[in-house]
């Protein structure tokens, strides 16, 4: 697995790999198919960003086991997957980021659809599409996300802003004026970050 060199790009790139793998395990692979290989994630060198990545691994597992039961964000997933084509991470990403702004919400719902995306690629034997997938999500992560979180001051400030995060931060007209598609998304971002506070506090 490549990585920035920097505790923030590594966590990051682990992170994706390992909601990913989360993912395919909740799946069942039919005897004509085959898991593809992921790049493996190695143990970080420092004890503190290890425990900060399996803390932030938790809490996206605990948000996604609350957003599986969110009927349109995963009819919005289920569309995207339905193009079965590289267009689909792009089309995820216009979605997710449609205003350009970026906040700790949008991207675990990112890494969120992306595992599931991921999943779909591979039962329906595609195992291109799930290559690019994954490519792509670490190449945006690399080249857009990385920089907000490191001027966020890194990984560590999400669990503190993901507590904090709630409805309020969203007003009413806000959802006549986001396309359809958008709204599922910020669905998602306003109770994966209550799940979050959830976990948290009976932590």
């Amino acid at each position: 697995m490549s990585n920035e060199g920097t505790p923030d790009g590594q966590i990051g790139e682990a992170l994706i790999i390992r909601v990913i793998q989360d993912q395919m395990m909740n799946v069942n692979i039919g005897g004509n198919l085959s898991l593809p290989c992921l790049p493996e994630v190695q143990p970080l060198a420092s004890v503190q960003d290890q425990k900060l990545l399996d803390q932030l691994a938790q809490s996206v597992k605990v948000i996604g086991d609350k957003l599986n039961q969110e009927h349109s964000l995963n009819d919005q997933i289920d569309g995207l997957a339905r193009l079965g084509d590289r267009k689909i991470f792009s089309k995820l990403v216009d979605g997710v980021f449609y205003d350009g702004q970026i906040n700790w919400g949008r991207i675990i719902v990112l890494f969120y659809a992306v595992g599931k995306l991921a999943v779909k690629m591979v039962l329906a034997n595609l195992p291109t599409v799930f290559s690019e997938i994954l490519e792509s999500c670490l190449d945006f992560f690399r080249t857009k996300l990385l920089i907000w979180i490191r001027n966020m001051d890194g990984w560590i400030s999400s669990i503190s802003a993901l507590t904090q995060f709630s409805i309020e931060h969203i007003s009413a007209s806000s959802f006549y004026t986001i396309p359809s598609p958008v709204v599922a998304f910020f669905c998602g971002i306003l109770l994966g970050s209550i799940i979050v506070w959830k976990f948290r506090i009976s932590s």
